[in-house]
């Protein structure tokens, strides 16, 4: 119910939108044009006030102008004859395509015309003053009493004109001067006026009836004259109501104007779709509509215009919110579909195939133009020419356009590839529908998510492995601790078998090794996850490194290893955490103390390059190597056979501590050559 009474308040709104506005501005048109024309607007208001048709300036007017066409007329006519007679009594008998023509030019009909005979007249010279006449009853109009229904007499003696009027004679010139807004009788005889002497040998008499009486076929100035003072009288009263009634509908009008706007909306979505060519013919109409029947009078006029202004404000409506709206035309679509097919094939096509095949198709559409404007242009001498330039220059704006298209597109997708290599987050790449490099684009966005999600379930798989060692680890330490306990109490006991004293030994062995061991997986849990409490400082790594020998000399000298060391006696300073650090290089002698060759040399070396400190130790190692594994892994040794003592952690523990205080690991494997590097940078 809400949805229809909204409905109808913006139908309502609209109509008396147009409808108010159309009959204001034509409220204004007719205001304009009565300041315009004021003079004979107020003589004409005057008019409509007189109950004597005879005493209106439309009276004087028509018989000035009834005079002053019958003088001209029987002028012309005696200077382009000579001595010739008109036959019978009707004045345009002898010049009637002339008289015509000044009937027309003066907005009055033949006298003729008149059946009714509301204005008798007779002309002719001084000889013979009835030469010409529409009275056949009445040999003398001049003088003696008027015929019965007449009372207004008009006598044109060669120089002045005279008027009686119900008996009494009526002051024609006043002062003597003709004034064109003074409502005066427009006739010769005024001081003001050239008189003209082809004149003064003629002779003309009118009579007017005192009430015009309707002629039954023909046309009666006099009766119009009678007829029209009540006829604007009543339409003046109309369009007063009219305005009255345009006034209230503007309320409607701007009480529902937000409905009236969303209506409008509607009507813009409607004629977004139309074509340009559409619209253009649409316009030509209205304006046909409101113009074309200008001929028809004021009424008519009025009508047409108000009936116009739906299609002016469709007009309106549509430059409003349809801008651009001339881009859709016929023409633009067509291309458009034409463009979208060939599209749909190029993609089909290898990338270089569509640029090469699009360059053919522009020197192909560049040459036949060339040629056929040339042609034309020879043949209508040059006029065709800017016509074959301007689709030249349309032909490589599109081509140009097209190739700025490819390369903007390419620029945007090394972008992403770049931002891809550097492993940042980016969002997907969207490239038009009729790109050339949409599908590559497509593929990267792929590759890019392929990427995002193997590293996501690569980081959960880590997460969840570190979770479960520490957990596991955390749940073994506990009993773990509770058997060094007792194996410490059963060493403790006396008179013990020596056999079990053997078996207390390998339990404590074994117990202390799997210690060590949680507390590496420890180490290395804590490294992953970042939470390794750490202590800053500067130190002396040539120390260090020494230091950690001295500490193992036992180990080394019990080997059957030859050290090699080349450490500077001057102070190497980085800033590290040294109890970490200690236990990286703790794991590096011990890895080689226990992998490398019998009585091969182990080389431990530190240098300084380019502003960073360089920890180097190589070794030759027992078992064949595997340069695909990374052994810094947890867990992964380089005695696949697992035939040694080790759980795998210590390159691990060794990697990790390393970065995490802000240095680099790495390890370089060479056939059975062992190459491990710790480097920091100098403080």
């Amino acid at each position: 119910m809400d949805t229809k009474l909204k409905k109808s308040k913006a139908i309502v709104s609209l109509v008396s939108f147009f409808l108010s506005i159309g009959i204001l501005i034509a409220t204004a048109i007719f205001g304009i044009s009565f300041l315009v024309n004021y003079d004979y607007a107020m003589q004409y208001i005057d008019d409509l006030y007189q109950e004597d048709y005879q005493e209106t300036n439309a009276f004087r007017s028509e018989l000035s102008r009834t005079l002053n066409y019958i003088l001209r007329s029987m002028n012309a006519y005696s200077s382009t004859s000579t001595g010739a007679v008109w036959e019978g009594d009707d004045l345009a008998s002898p010049y009637e395509d002339y008289i015509y023509y000044l009937s027309e030019d003066n907005n009055s009909f033949g006298l003729d015309n008149d059946t009714a005979r509301n204005l008798l007249y007779q002309a002719g010279t001084s000889s013979d003053t009835d030469m010409y006449t529409n009275d056949t009853e009445h040999r003398n109009l001049y003088r003696g009493a008027l015929p019965d229904g007449y009372n207004f007499r008009l006598i044109f003696d060669g120089k002045t004109v005279s008027i009686e009027k119900d008996g009494k004679t009526i002051d024609v010139y006043g002062d003597g001067f003709y004034r064109s807004n003074a409502g005066m009788w427009n006739v010769p005889g005024y001081e003001n006026m050239a008189s003209n002497s082809a004149y003064e040998d003629l002779r003309v008499c009118l009579v007017a009836r005192k009430v015009p009486v309707e002629p039954v076929n023909g046309y009666s100035a006099l009766y119009d004259i009678t007829q029209r003072g009540a006829e604007t009288l009543l339409f003046l009263r109309i369009w007063g109501c009219i305005v009255i009634l345009s006034v209230i509908l503007l309320v409607f009008a701007f009480l529902w104007r937000k409905e009236r706007r969303e209506l409008s909306r509607r009507i813009a979505a409607r004629t977004a779709k139309m074509y340009f060519e559409w619209k253009f013919v649409f316009v030509i109409l209205v304006i046909i509509l409101t113009t074309g029947f200008t001929s028809s009078g004021i009424p008519s006029n009025v009508i047409f215009f108000l009936l116009s202004l739906p299609g002016y404000y469709v007009i309106a409506v549509d430059l409003r919110y349809n801008r651009g709206s001339w881009r859709h035309n016929v023409i633009n679509t067509m291309l458009h579909r034409h463009a979208k097919h060939r599209s749909e094939l190029e993609q089909k096509l290898p990338l270089e195939r569509r640029l090469l095949e699009r360059w053919d198709d522009f020197m192909k559409c560049e040459a036949v133009t060339f040629g056929i404007g040339l042609f034309l242009s020879i043949i209508t001498v040059g006029l065709l020419a800017p016509i074959t330039i301007a689709l030249m220059v349309y032909f490589a704006y599109r081509y140009g356009k097209q190739h700025r298209q490819l390369a903007q597109d390419l620029g945007r997708l090394t972008t992403q590839i770049t931002a891809v290599q550097q492993g940042g987050n980016t969002a997907p790449l969207l490239l038009p529908q009729d790109s050339d490099l949409r599908e590559a684009a497509h593929s990267l966005n792929d590759i890019e998510q392929g990427i995002s999600t193997a590293v996501e379930e690569r980081v959960k798989s880590e997460r969840m492995k570190v979770e479960l060692i520490t957990n596991v680890s955390h749940d073994i330490k506990t009993p773990l601790t509770s058997i060094i306990s007792y194996v410490d109490l059963l060493e403790q006991e006396d008179g013990l078998p020596d056999h079990v004293k053997d078996y207390i030994k390998i339990l404590d062995e074994k117990s202390l090794r799997l210690k060590n061991m949680i507390q590496d997986i420890f180490d290395v849990s804590k490294a992953a996850s970042g939470n390794m409490d750490l202590q800053m400082e500067p130190l002396d790594l040539g120390k260090l490194v020494r230091q950690t020998l001295a500490d193992m000399d036992e180990a080394i000298v019990s080997s059957q290893l030859l050290f090699r060391v080349d450490i500077p006696e001057q102070p190497v300073t980085i800033t590290a955490d040294g109890r970490r650090l200690y236990r990286v290089f703790q794991n590096l002698v011990t890895n080689a103390l226990r992998y490398s060759l019998e009585g091969t040399r182990v080389f431990v070396t530190l240098t300084e390059e380019t502003g960073a400190a360089c920890v180097t130790l190589k070794n030759i190692s027992r078992y064949e190597l595997d340069p695909t594994v990374d052994i810094t892994e947890r867990f992964v040794r380089g005695d696949s056979a697992r035939s040694t003592v080790g759980s795998g952690l210590g390159l691990s523990i060794a990697k990790s501590f390393t970065e995490a205080c802000g240095g680099e690991f790495s390890v370089q494997i060479d056939a059975d050559f062992f190459t491990a590097r710790v480097q920091f940078p100098l403080s």
